[in-house]
């Protein structure tokens, strides 16, 4: 799998459920990539922001 591929796949995660074999993928890939890992990381923490703001609403 690309980075292409995966960074895609990490973003819609956050709006619906991947299906195993992209789960798979994602997984073996951020293994080897740490610009991938780094993404992922960033990602979840937008999230949590997002939620945090979300709720103060």
């Amino acid at each position: 799998m690309k980075c292409l591929q995966v960074t895609q796949l990490v973003s819609q995660s956050h709006e619906r459920k991947l299906k195993f074999n992209e789960k798979c993928g994602v997984m073996v890939h951020l293994v080897i990539c740490p610009q991938c890992r780094h993404f992922k990381q960033n990602c979840q923490q937008m999230s949590e922001i997002m939620k945090k703001f979300a709720n103060e609403e």
